[in-house]
């Protein structure tokens, strides 16, 4: 993500506090105030604001995420040229494989889960929508930097590629290279390189020549292997992306 030195310390605070509010759950004023390093009179002030306009809850003494939150998200969510095209293809795909099949969109350099389905051998992962990941060590995310413009691809492939597993690639010619081999076939892997014993495909999905997010598969290591892993895999992402591409097409331009 792009990072601004340029921000105001109140509302930067104010996110902080729901940020840790739905990471740790419920918590009391003094808590969040031991929590957060801040007095309990401003964390309190901070609070009743945020209470007064339901972003969040209180129950039982403790402060909760308040469901208006839920209204920006859908409207958010429901922004993305792909949602809710994407979510048949999603489903089929996680119902025929029987593993991890998600949708992923690129938001200020990063790659962020809006529809995701687990199949019924899928491995269980702790994924919520909205949840963001690096573009460079997932199969999602090189899909789509692999299609960004220039100057956008070096903004990432020149910044701090974290190391997530021994098989991340952080130098940045390799990843260059990399994301050359995807735009070539269309589609991208990750060889365990965000989480180790996980491989996963991933194709791009375009409208009107520009990137709008990608499509993808995810399983054990140990199960995408061989022509599933190389020619079975690749080619659902590819179809799925492809008969998405010509839907968000037809229905842009009303066909």
């Amino acid at each position: 993500m792009v990072q601004s030195q340029n921000v105001l310390k109140s509302v930067d605070t104010v996110f902080k506090m729901a940020e840790h509010l739905k990471s740790e759950g419920g918590k009391t004023v003094t808590e969040l105030s031991e929590e957060l390093d801040m007095p309990k009179s401003t964390v309190q002030v901070y609070l009743n604001t945020l209470y007064e306009h339901n972003f969040v809850a209180k129950n039982d003494g403790e402060y909760e995420i308040g469901l208006r939150f839920l209204e920006y998200g859908i409207f958010a969510l429901r922004n993305a040229p792909i949602y809710p095209e994407v979510r048949a293809k999603v489903d089929e795909l996680a119902d025929s494989t029987g593993e991890l099949a998600a949708c992923f969109v690129e938001e200020d350099g990063d790659a962020v889960y809006i529809y995701g389905v687990e199949g019924d051998r899928a491995i269980r992962t702790d994924l919520s929508v909205g949840d963001r990941s690096d573009l460079h060590c997932t199969a999602s995310g090189k899909a789509i930097l692999a299609q960004l413009p220039e100057d956008r691809v070096l903004d990432v492939v020149e910044g701090d590629l974290e190391r997530k597993t021994d098989n991340t690639i952080t130098d940045s010619e390799e990843l260059l290279a990399e994301l050359e081999r995807v735009r070539e076939r269309g589609y991208a892997y990750s060889d365990q390189e965000s989480v180790s014993g996980m491989r996963a495909v991933a194709a791009p999905i375009s409208l009107d020549d520009e990137v709008v997010g990608s499509i993808s598969l995810a399983g054990p290591a140990n199960r995408f292997v061989g022509d599933r892993y190389e020619e079975e895999i690749p080619g659902m992402v590819r179809g799925a992306a492809n008969e998405l591409e010509l839907k968000l097409t037809y229905s842009q331009s009303g066909i």
